[in-house]
């Protein structure tokens, strides 16, 4: 955090105080007395000595700090108010030989980014040179001696560093000769008037604000590309050729010259931390302990060295040992750590090893049948209490968090492969850095437990209350029962498990004859890594999707604000669901909810799988169009499909429906509406899911998909991004379709333009929810 600064007066600060922060707004900029400062950022780190002005540049092209400054030594500087450019007058009128000092002071500042530039660029283009040179190396050498090696992508993908900005090098030049001056010639240039220096002012200024920058792109070019030499995944060069070296000693062959080039490597890696400890204001991230367990292999005969190989370095030899620790026995470890008597105990054992040597595990025989519905019988109700028992537990160990979060069971399900990927998956911690809050089976169940979230509704679309209440009037319960389990978080985590988690477990493994509710490796094509749906992918799809259906999440609320003078107003409100993750490879999502509760302005919820080898988005368009059709339903109630209350329901429908009499439609169209009509099982939602996929992924690309009757209802109720809109408006027949949507909108910012005249009239106040719904119609 900055230190505390007076203007107008001189200022002292103990050595490593900050001065000044990386992007605060610009309030001051000071001259150094006395002393050294250290100006960093992300991709550059210089010293200032005294006569330096700190601040100035930035004031001029950011109106925020472009460095964190930083004492280096104790120091003394005297400090000016300023916010903007037109004030650097008044320092210049406070003492004439300021303007010659912040000339001469910017100058240097080029003259040693200019240090930090050289250095970094001839680094960035040293460094694509090595890799592409030793990676060509290592594929020709295993393929020369029969050695298998790894393919490394990103290196194949990489691509030379290419400046997106041009620098003037004659400009670039004439500074640094600049910053040779000394510094009574510039007093002296400066006195006849502001123009001249405010001029040189200016174009330093410029001059270091590209430099900055340039620095910045530099060293986040060097920085993505260095992981290339060394990562914590098993794809790098220097795990590739360690792999290459150790298979061609162990057959007892010569790989003196491939140690060379591990040697290079590790001297590569040193000077780029050398780089960025002297010149970059960021640090290299490199498990220097690992490089060294890796090299001391090479170097030694380790009866390990052949299995580190085999797995390409990924995990230490103590990482393996307590991996194979932790999973021995695993079912056994659940179990106990559930506390379950001995005979389900037994059972279930006795079930998982038929399952396990099952000949044919995805048979749908009826014995196969009645063995997979015991097992999901003891699974849920396992789940149950090792959940309850986790809860109270500060350190959940590795095997039962495996169980809770994906699902796994027992380690003779996977292969000793997808055990390692399984025990060493890392996931980034939840972050609300999305727009929707995902979750995983787990975080779900807390939440509930703990209050923050009600439990879903069941299959018979009835919530944990009307459960309760249906419950209550068949007599199984009374009345003052009921009121306690209303409270009862243990009750409400019981109903979840036993109604969402273990029908949208099944539904959304797309594997209905053949689900069973654990992990197991014969169903898996692909690394755990590969398989992972994680809460940054699904908001970074949801996220493209919004591209293109902008409007998705958007529906129409009811407003009060009495203090406001508001009684009743309509906005628009932007309404994300929850979307939560089941522990299964599945194929399948799930439009569970399209709001939670009674209020039309609560979230929804959403479930996928956890694992997944389909693409995401696919399964997400999917939820939309079915979000889209059920919350349409549920905000029109029982008008839903009357053709007097215009919606995307209640026109679908009749277009569905008398589709045969539509004369917009030429015979071969009207068929192919018959056929979807059965591929959507008569089902009307289904129906349109099928049209709002081909509008997602085919008709905003441009590429016609729809007739003419659906392409309106669609961009009337789905409208595309205005840079999509701006993009196809050009063909007739999207013009056509978006006449109603303009039309529409058009109509809407009117009318709400009248409203707020009205509302202002009766001494109403235009809030910030009103102004946020005026400016969506306006922006369209």
């Amino acid at each position: 955090m900055a230190m505390k600064i007076n203007n107008y007066a001189v200022n002292q600060a103990e050595k490593g105080s900050v001065i000044y922060e990386l992007d605060e707004q610009i309030n001051s900029v000071c001259i150094i007395l006395k002393g050294r400062v250290q100006a960093v950022n992300h991709g550059s780190k210089i010293i200032l000595g005294s006569g330096n002005f700190l601040g100035v540049s930035d004031l001029l092209y950011k109106g925020r700090y472009l460095n964190t400054y930083i004492a280096y030594d104790d120091l003394t500087f005297y400090c000016f108010p300023i916010q903007q450019k037109d004030e650097l007058g008044e320092i210049f009128a406070s003492n004439k030989d300021y303007k010659g000092l912040m000339v001469a002071s910017l100058t240097r500042q080029i003259n040693e980014l200019d240090k930090v530039y050289g250095s970094l660029q001839l680094m960035a283009e040293q460094l694509y040179n090595f890799i592409n040179r030793n990676y060509e190396v290592y594929l020709e050498t295993g393929k020369r001696y029969g050695y298998p090696t790894t393919a490394i992508d990103s290196i194949v993908e990489m691509e030379r560093y290419n400046s997106e900005s041009i620098i003037d090098e004659r400009k670039l030049a004439y500074y640094k000769e600049c910053a040779k001056i000394s510094l009574d010639v510039w007093k002296s240039f400066c006195t006849s008037g502001d123009g001249v220096t405010l001029y040189l002012v200016e174009e330093t200024a410029g001059l270091i604000d590209q430099l900055t920058t340039e620095c910045m792109e530099l060293s986040t070019y060097i920085y993505d590309i260095f992981s290339l030499l060394m990562n914590n995944t098993d794809i790098c060069l220097f795990k590739g050729f360690a792999a290459l070296a150790i298979s061609i000693e162990e057959s007892g062959g010569y790989n003196n010259d491939i140690l060379h080039i591990v040697d290079e490597i590790i001297d590569q890696i040193n000077k780029i931390e050398k780089l960025y400890e002297e010149k970059v204001g960021r640090s290299i991230q490199v498990d220097r302990a690992r490089m060294e367990e890796i090299y001391y292999l090479l170097l030694s005969k380790n009866s390990s060295r052949k299995e580190q190989v085999e797995n390409n370095f990924q995990y230490t030899q103590s990482e393996l040992q307590q991996m194979s620790e932790g999973f021995n026995d695993s079912l056994k470890q659940i179990q106990l750590y559930g506390e379950r008597d001995d005979e389900k105990t037994e059972e279930l054992n006795q079930l998982i090893l038929d399952f396990i040597n099952l000949k044919d595990k995805f048979s749908t025989d009826d014995r196969i049948r009645v063995l997979r519905r015991k097992i999901m019988q003891h699974y849920y109700e396992l789940y149950e209490r090792v959940f309850f028992k986790a809860l109270n537990d500060k350190e959940v160990p590795r095997i039962i968090d495996l169980f809770l979060k994906y699902g796994f069971l027992d380690e003779r399900l996977l292969s000793k492969e997808q055990l390692k990927e399984l025990y060493y998956l890392e996931e980034e911690p939840s972050k609300d850095e999305g727009p929707c809050k995902v979750y995983n089976i787990k975080e779900w169940l807390i939440n509930i437990y703990k209050g923050a979230k009600e439990p879903s509704k069941n299959e018979f679309d009835l919530d944990y209350a009307d459960m309760l209440r249906d419950r209550r009037k068949k007599a199984e319960i009374t009345e003052a029962q009921e009121k306690e389990l209303l409270t009862n978080q243990k009750e409400k985590v019981t109903y979840e498990i036993n109604n969402m988690f273990r029908y949208n477990h099944r539904v959304v493994s797309g594997q209905i004859s053949t689900f069973v509710p654990f992990l197991w490796g014969e169903n898996m094509f692909k690394g755990m890594k590969q398989l992972l749906v994680s809460a940054e992918t699904v908001n970074r799809t949801i996220n493209e999707l919004l591209e293109i259906d902008y409007s998705v999440f958007h529906r129409e609320v009811m407003y009060v604000n009495a203090e406001k003078g508001i009684s009743k107003e309509y906005i628009l409100k932007q309404v994300f669901p929850d979307i939560i993750l089941m522990p299964t490879l599945g194929y399948n999502g799930v439009m569970w909810q399209e709001i939670t509760g009674k209020r039309k302005s609560n979230e929804g919820r959403f479930v996928l799988p956890k694992f997944s080898d389909v693409g995401i988005k696919d399964i997400l368009i999917k939820l939309l169009g079915r979000f889209r059709w059920e919350l349409c339903r549920s905000i029109q109630g029982s008008a839903w499909n009357n053709i007097k209350y215009k919606s995307l329901t209640s026109e679908y429908a009749d277009y569905i429906q008398f589709y045969k009499k539509n004369r917009d439609l030429s015979e071969e169209v009207k068929e192919k509406v018959k056929l979807q009509i059965q591929k959507g099982k008569g089902n009307y939602r289904e129906i349109f899911v099928i049209d709002y996929e081909a509008w997602i992924k085919g008709e905003a690309t441009g590429a016609l998909r729809l007739n003419r009757v659906a392409r309106e209802i669609l961009a009337t109720y789905c409208p595309f991004g205005k840079p999509i809109r701006d993009r196809i408006k050009g063909q007739p027949l999207f013009a056509d379709a978006m006449e109603r949507f303009t039309r529409n909108t058009l109509k809407k910012k009117k009318e709400l333009e009248l409203r707020f005249r009205a509302l202002e009239k009766e001494g109403g106040e235009i809030t910030e929810e009103l102004m946020e719904t005026f400016i969506f119609y306006r922006d369209l």
